[in-house]
């Protein structure tokens, strides 16, 4: 195991996020020694190549045996660098997933384009059998996500955080991570991410025990200064593999049997794992390394300077770049419906907005992001992910979160000095889309509405939202 400084500086990547992966690392090399393994460690050392030199020289191998690496390209980098060696390799499937390239290329086997997240997650279904009675899905409906979109209440109390343990391999990992890369962005803070298998295990048993009951009904809500609600925050420790997502749908499957939690909540949950995560990591496999470059609607804004600092008057925007950059993490509305949306309304470069979320989330990974900021968020791959793009005025922040009551922008206004810039910045996003979102089913309606608006109203939004984009491009904030 080789712990390369090189590649923790490919991207600027987020202080928690290195202490994480660092820690983890130290912590399963103990595990294995436990369980009878010998373990040739080399700490802080400045890239692969030394250290696997000297490993050959030491132990002589006549092979190589790796798991599959999750982002493109580096398996390839691997094998170059074994034969190098005059040794082979050999490449074992991921180990973290439950679907195979094989049972994902059958749903393309008629010569369709797209194949939906939807009919994929339930292929998943049926081979796990999670929430299934025989060949039906549990409840007579697949997906209760319609029953899943409430906003907050006034006054809502969530459960605690759990404490977790500092351990010595964390408190190590924080201390190599103010060593090495001071510069770079995030705080660690009290280093509060599980980076032992047994700490993982406690942290969802918290989740399971209070929280996913209420998961559902307000997964898609926000609250300014609460970070986290009713949401898991599991996917750090399930992407760096110190939990496997099958053994979370399986324990959400029985929370909803013992009758503990309602159904949607488990369904809810179970179609992150073995839908969307699977999905996404199906289709980036399948469509790299091309499918990185895709611009499809010619986006081409620097990324907003108050990404870097969070330096803004929006009070959305502002309440979600503290909570990056205090935890590296926020959830998974924050990130489509704050984070993204601004980039996809205003037009912000998608390879630009993809390395931002890869490198300041401690879940974020190449072949989570790509498909996620690319297509989920972005629509820049023309529709292959999803088949609308996830665009919003600041009527639907207003709906789903308490943000705008503490703004300085109103969220009812479209132009002026105190207009919110998600509502001009929506608008001209139609416009500049027009002809090619008029012909989307899901899109007309839009379309359509702002077709009939007056052409002196139209003129006005177009005119201020030139003003905002001007501003974002010449490194200016609001």
């Amino acid at each position: 195991m080789i712990e390369s400084l090189a590649r923790a500086r490919q991207l600027p990547y987020h202080k928690r996020k290195l202490a994480l992966i660092f820690a983890a690392m130290r912590g399963f090399a103990d595990d294995l020694r436990a369980a009878g393994w010998i373990v040739d460690y080399y700490r802080e050392r400045e890239s692969y190549e030394v250290p696997l030199a000297e490993h050959v020289a030491r132990y002589g191998p006549g092979r190589i045996r790796t798991m599959m690496q999750s982002e493109f390209g580096v398996d390839a980098g691997l094998r170059a660098l074994v034969v190098a060696h005059g040794l082979e390799l050999e490449v074992t499937e991921h180990a973290n997933f439950i679907s195979t390239a094989a049972e994902f290329e059958l749903l393309f086997a008629r010569g369709q384009k797209r194949v939906t997240m939807e009919t994929f997650y339930r292929k998943m279904r049926a081979k796990t059998g999670i929430l299934m009675d025989g060949d039906r899905p549990v409840g007579g409906a697949w997906n209760f996500d319609a029953e899943n979109r409430k906003p907050p209440k006034r006054g809502m109390r969530f459960p605690p955080e759990p404490v977790v343990p500092l351990r010595d391999h964390a408190r190590d990992a924080v201390a190599l991570v103010e060593k090495h890369f001071a510069n770079h962005p995030g705080e660690i803070g009290t280093f509060d991410i599980p980076v032992t298998r047994a700490d993982a295990l406690a942290y969802a048993d918290d989740f399971f025990r209070t929280r996913l009951a209420n998961f559902g009904p307000y997964e898609d809500a926000m609250l300014a200064g609460e970070t986290r609600l009713y949401h898991s925050r599991l996917s750090a420790a399930i992407n760096v593999g110190l939990l496997h997502p099958l053994e979370l749908c399986r324990r959400a499957e029985l929370a909803y049997r013992r009758g503990e939690v309602p159904l949607a909540s488990a369904e809810g949950f179970v179609r992150q794992l073995i839908g969307w995560r699977e999905f996404v990591w199906q289709s980036y496999w399948r469509t790299m390394p091309e499918y990185r470059t895709r611009n499809a609607l010619g986006a081409d804004l620097p990324l907003p300077a108050f990404y870097v600092d969070g330096g803004t008057d929006m009070a959305c925007q502002r309440d979600a770049h503290r909570t990056v950059r205090e935890l590296g993490w926020a959830h998974h509305i924050v990130r489509l419906m704050i984070l993204g949306n601004f980039a996809l309304i205003a037009g912000v470069d998608p390879q630009a907005t993809t390395d931002w979320f890869w490198y300041m989330f401690v879940d974020g990974y190449d072949w989570v992001m790509v498909p996620n900021v690319i297509g989920m968020t972005l629509h820049a791959d023309g529709g292959l992910i999803g088949t609308k793009p996830y665009a919003a005025s600041a009527n639907y922040i207003d709906k789903m979160s308490d943000h705008c009551a503490g703004c300085r922008y109103d969220a009812k206004k479209s132009t002026g000095a105190d207009a919110c810039p998600y509502n001009a910045l929506y608008w001209d996003f139609i416009a500049r889309n027009e002809r090619r979102f008029a012909s989307n089913p899901r899109m007309a309606l839009v379309v359509r509405n702002w077709a009939g608006r007056d052409p002196a109203v139209k003129t006005a939004i177009r005119k201020h939202a030139a003003a905002l984009r001007e501003t974002l491009r010449s490194g200016g904030r609001f």
